[in-house]
Parts: structure tokens; C-alpha cells; sequence
């Protein structure tokens, strides 16, 4: 009897492990289109982390997203375009600051919208990118 209740316990943490991977939704392009407001917040500060400042001081951008053709996006942020794409169920909007690029990964969902991270690359980084912080997208 002592490997029915082992057996059970396994069954147990199987179904658990399904019922959150049923949870855990990819975004659709339906529910991304229109208007939002992406928010930066950056990382700690310490090795390896960026003061992130802007001319504004604000960390919130507005975000347009439309849909181009029957399976494309076309993204907006502060008025300027930016690229976008919809990538394994995964939000990737992409921005261009000066000869850097601000890389926003979106793949969580939030009961206001949908979260994720924000990469920053530069053509002289050795390392490819670094973290930046996380992003929150939410509809205005």
C-alpha cells in the first residue's frame, strides 16, 4: 500500500503542473491592438544595472498598436514608430534611441494589461544587451 499513496501524490503534482500550464496563455493578437501606455521600471541599481534617466524625467511612454495585414502589427511609442511583432505568443516592441535600442519583451499577463522586461542594446557593448528593467503595458 505504501506505493498507492506514492502513485496518488504523482497524479497529484501531474495534474497541478497541467492545469497551470492551461493558465498560462500566449497573447493574442486581438487583445493587443490598440491604445496603452508602457511604464519602465528599472532595475536595482549595482554591477551590471543601468541609471535609467530620460529628458522628461518620465518612465511612461504611450503605445499604439494596429494591426497591418491579416497576421502583422504596426506599433507607435511616443508618437514615433517603432517595430513590433508578435513572437511565440510574446509581445517584442522594439525602439530606437539614438544608436541604442530599448528591446520591450512582453509575455505575462496583469488584470490591467500584460507585463515583461526591458532589454538595452549598443552597438559597442561586448556583451550584446543588458537588462534594464521590467515594463508594464496597461490600456490608457
Amino acid at each position: 500500500m505504501a506505493g498507492y499513496g506514492r502513485h496518488g501524490f504523482v497524479i497529484l503534482l501531474a495534474a497541478s503542473i497541467a492545469a497551470g500550464s492551461a493558465n498560462a496563455q500566449t497573447l493574442q493578437r486581438s487583445e493587443l491592438l490598440g491604445d496603452w501606455t508602457l511604464r519602465l521600471t528599472p532595475a536595482e541599481g549595482g554591477e551590471g544595472r543601468v541609471t535609467v534617466k530620460t529628458d522628461s524625467g518620465r518612465l511612461e511612454m504611450p503605445l499604439v498598436v494596429t494591426a497591418r495585414g491579416s497576421s502583422d502589427l504596426t506599433c507607435t511609442v511616443d508618437d514615433e514608430p517603432a517595430d513590433c511583432r508578435l513572437r511565440r505568443g510574446e509581445l517584442i516592441v522594439s525602439v530606437r534611441i539614438d544608436s541604442a535600442r530599448m528591446i520591450y519583451s512582453l509575455n505575462g499577463r496583469r488584470n490591467d494589461g500584460f507585463h515583461g522586461n526591458v532589454r538595452m542594446t549598443l552597438p559597442l557593448l561586448p556583451f550584446g544587451s543588458m537588462d534594464v528593467g521590467n515594463v508594464a503595458m496597461t490600456r490608457r
